[in-house]
This record gives structure tokens, sequence and C-alpha cells, in this order.
């Protein structure tokens, strides 16, 4: 009887990830969304830094394109911008130079608090947004020279004061890009079509020889694999 439960939750698993890919939800970005992210220690609103002065993500979170997590940006970064020439002083002598009181005594409080975070030569303890379980991995990284935009995952955030979490993240979320059901714009798509190191694999095999017919039966439009090692490793 023990052995007979056993074998049937083995083969129930594959039906309880079925259900998880089948609840799949995305949550669209809509005019005049007025939804918010949690608060953080300092006022960083990305619908100022992205939007209005148009900083590429890249600048920020520079190790999106080098490894799996994105990171976040050193407060040396943010001084750079906010105290400039702070990097050739001593922390203590840094000044705040970007904005000025004058201008914005609400934009100056905030950046005040950034250059009191270098002067004390402390990280600023941001609050996390995309926090995903330990079991599952997301490698930036693959994903950003594969040539997907931020944007697919992360939202529109230059319209965003507080980001928020734009999209579900489930794995059924996850797996209708793989498998080419999530739309993406046509540029994007064929970029990471030419790009997908699965499409490519399927290629080098149908040049050797292998028959390959089978692949795109359950989906024709596949972009990526779907083997559960991808993102559990």
């Amino acid at each position: 009887m023990k052995r007979i439960l056993i074998l049937l939750g083995v083969l129930l698993l594959p039906v309880g990830a079925w259900g998880a890919y089948q609840g799949l939800e995305t949550y669209q970005d809509e005019p005049g969304d007025k939804r918010q992210g949690p608060e953080q220690p300092i006022a960083f609103w990305h619908s100022v830094h992205a939007g209005q002065n148009q900083i590429p993500c890249m600048y920020c979170h520079y190790s999106a394109e080098r490894s799996e997590g994105a990171g976040l940006p050193s407060v040396q970064v943010c001084v750079g911008c906010h105290a400039p020439g702070s990097g050739a002083l001593p922390p203590e002598q840094a000044q705040l130079g970007f904005p000025q009181a004058t201008r914005n005594k609400f934009w100056n409080a905030e950046a005040t608090k950034l250059v009191d975070y270098w002067r004390r030569g402390e990280p600023i303890p941001w609050v996390k947004v995309h926090d995903l379980p330990e079991h599952v991995q997301f490698p930036h990284q693959s994903h950003v020279r594969v040539g997907l935009q931020c944007s697919t995952c992360h939202g529109q955030v230059q319209n965003m004061e507080l980001v928020y979490q734009a999209s579900t993240l489930r794995m059924g979320w996850c797996i209708s890009c793989h498998t080419g059901e999530m739309e993406l714009s046509p540029q994007e798509d064929a970029t990471v079509r030419q790009r997908s190191s699965y499409i490519q694999g399927v290629r080098a095999l149908a040049a050797a020889g292998s028959d390959v017919r089978g692949v795109d039966t359950r989906w024709p439009h596949q972009r990526a694999s779907v083997d559960c090692t991808v993102c559990h490793y």
C-alpha cells in the first residue's frame, strides 16, 4: 500500500507542475496606473531617474549583463551624480551638489540622506521588490544578453515612482515566455530568437542530420528550454 501511495505521488507531480503553469496571470500597466511599491529609505523615483533624466537601466544595475543578479548600485555610484568629486575626497568631506534646496527642498533633503550614508560608510538598506523563492533561479545575464528588455519583466519602470512588481513572476508566466506564448515586440522577439541557445541547439541538431520534427509539435514558437533544470538548479 505504501509503494502504491508513493507511486501515485510521483505520477501526480507533473499534474501539480502543470497546474502551476496553467495559473498564468499577467499584471498590465494601465494608463494612469497609481500602484506603488514599498517605501524605501530614500525616495528614489524611477520616474525621475529612468523617466525624466533617461538614465539607462544598466548604469545603475550594471551587473545585470554579467551575473545572475541585477545588483543594486553602490552608494558611490549615486554620489557620483549627486556629489561630484566625492570619490577623490575622504567620505566625511563629501558635499551634496545636486539638487540644491533652493530648487527643491524635498529632493534636497532626500539626496542629503544619500550623502550621509556615504559619509558613514554604510550601504543604503533598499527594500527588495522582486523576491523569488530560494529554489528558483533567474540568471539576469542570459536574459539580457539574449536581447530581452528590462521592461518585459519589470514593467514600465520609467513611469513608476516607487517601483512595484509589475508581473506575477510565477512559474506559468515564465514558461509562457519560453514557449513563445507571451507576446513580445517584433524586434525583441526577432533578437531573442536569433540569440537563443535553445534555437541554435535545435538548428545544430538538424544540420547534423538529427530528426527534430517533433520539437515544435507542442509549442511551434518556442524561444527557450522548458527543462526543469533551467530555473531549478
